[in-house]
């Protein structure tokens, strides 16, 4: 793997752009269409998984089912738990945490990525997009390779992002990640293949991650028994207050 120039990554930035001028900003942003390019056939959306007290697994259909409430394209976590925003879930009394918010955890990480490989021209180069603001993470430490380049700017300046240019099995374990007592575990905020049949798209705000691409990679993606995914288009709201199905807490 090696660090690259952000050009590599423009195409995103200027399919974002569309949406997120002056004349429209009101009506997308918080959107699909305003995190991952447009161009795709279809789109998922995976959401992460809900950290607690015990090392059963915790999805946000468990959340449902406890409190009432409806998962659903657009569903914002706060609203299906019932708690303030960037609350903590409570669960038959106990304290729970809530989905990590700008990575995907490396069980889904692993498993989406085996899919995606399911759709990737062998031998092609793959992209990733990694938020310049994690910390400590920047190119020439802990593993992180270091190279030229400028960075890749979206939405004006608003992110900024470190791209390096891999191997399909790098997505899922780059270098940062096996560096030996590193502490670089972040995940990808943005990867696509040379051939752009599929991006990938985790804002640093949201606490789901978006992929599209083929009608027949978004159906594997819904219908994986370890990612908890569902289908959205661009237009889906993924804004604090795009869930206009469960009510605001009472």
């Amino acid at each position: 793997m090696e660090q690259v120039d952000g050009s590599d990554g423009q195409w995103i930035a200027d399919a974002l752009e569309r949406y997120l001028n002056k004349e429209l900003w009101d009506q997308w942003i918080g959107t699909v269409a305003t995190t991952i390019p447009d161009s795709f056939q279809a789109y998922a959306r995976i959401l992460h998984r809900v950290s607690g007290n015990t090392t059963t697994e915790v999805r946000w259909t468990d959340v449902a089912a406890a409190k009432g409430t409806t998962v659903h394209p657009a569903v914002q976590f706060h609203r299906l738990a019932q708690t303030e925003l960037y609350g903590n879930a409570v669960l038959e009394g106990a304290p729970y945490g809530r989905p990590d918010q700008g990575e995907l955890d490396q069980t889904q990480l692993v498993a989406l990525a085996e899919i995606l490989a399911g759709h990737t021209a062998a031998g092609q180069d793959v992209f990733q997009a990694v938020w310049v603001g994690w910390g400590s993470f920047a190119p020439g430490d802990g593993g992180i390779p270091d190279g030229a380049g400028e960075r890749l700017r979206v939405a004006g300046g608003l992110r900024e992002y470190w791209v390096f240019r891999g191997a399909m099995a790098e997505l899922a374990c780059p270098p940062w990640s096996e560096e030996e007592g590193g502490t670089h575990r972040e995940t990808p905020n943005l990867a696509w293949p040379a051939g752009r049949s599929w991006c990938l798209a985790t804002e640093i705000d949201f606490d789901s991650t978006l992929v599209g691409g083929s009608a027949e990679l978004i159906a594997a993606v819904v219908n994986s028994p370890v990612l908890e995914a569902l289908q959205v288009s661009p237009a889906t709201n993924l804004s604090s207050e795009g869930d206009v199905i469960n009510a605001p807490r009472q």
